[in-house]
C-alpha cells in the first residue's frame, strides 16, 4: 500500500488591499457587470424571473458579497448555495457566459493586476455553484 498523500490546503486569499478598491469601487463594477447580465439574451430573461421590480436590493446584496470576497470585510452572511440550487432554469453552460461578462466588466473597470484577483474569484466561485448545482452522486450508472 502506498501511504496517503496529506491534503494541502489552497492558499489563504487574503484581503486586496489597493488604494483604488473599497466598497464604492465594487458596487460601480457589480452595476456594469449586472447590466451587462440584464442585456444578455440568455441570462437577462433568467435574472429577471427571479428579481422583479426594484433591483437595488439585490444590488447592494452583491456589493456586500464581492466587499466580503474581496476585501474580506465580512459584509456578506447570505447562503448562495441555496439562492442557486432553486434556479431550475440555469444550465451548466450558463457559467461560461456569466464569467465572459464578469471577465469583459472586470477588464473594463479594473486597474492593472486588479482585474486578474476579481475574475480568478469569480472561476473559483463559479466553480462551486457549478458542483453544488449539477454534480450528483446519484448520477453514477448502477454496478
Amino acid at each position: 500500500m502506498f501511504p496517503r498523500p496529506t491534503p494541502v490546503p489552497p492558499p489563504e486569499e487574503r484581503a486586496l488591499v489597493h488604494p483604488d478598491v473599497d466598497r464604492a469601487f465594487i458596487g460601480a463594477l457589480v452595476r456594469d457587470f449586472y447590466g451587462r447580465v440584464r442585456a444578455d439574451s440568455r441570462l437577462g430573461p433568467i435574472f429577471a424571473a427571479e428579481i422583479q421590480g426594484d433591483w437595488n436590493p439585490h444590488l447592494e446584496k452583491m456589493t456586500d458579497f464581492w466587499c466580503s470576497v474581496i476585501l474580506k470585510n465580512g459584509a456578506y452572511s447570505g447562503r448562495p448555495v441555496p439562492a442557486h440550487l432553486k434556479l431550475k432554469q440555469v444550465q451548466e453552460s450558463d457559467f461560461d457566459i456569466w464569467l465572459g461578462l464578469f471577465r469583459e466588466t472586470a477588464e473594463a473597470r479594473c486597474p492593472p493586476g486588479v482585474a486578474e484577483i476579481f475574475i480568478d474569484r469569480a472561476e473559483r466561485i463559479a466553480r462551486s455553484l457549478k458542483l453544488a448545482m449539477f454534480f450528483r452522486l446519484d448520477a453514477r450508472p448502477a454496478e
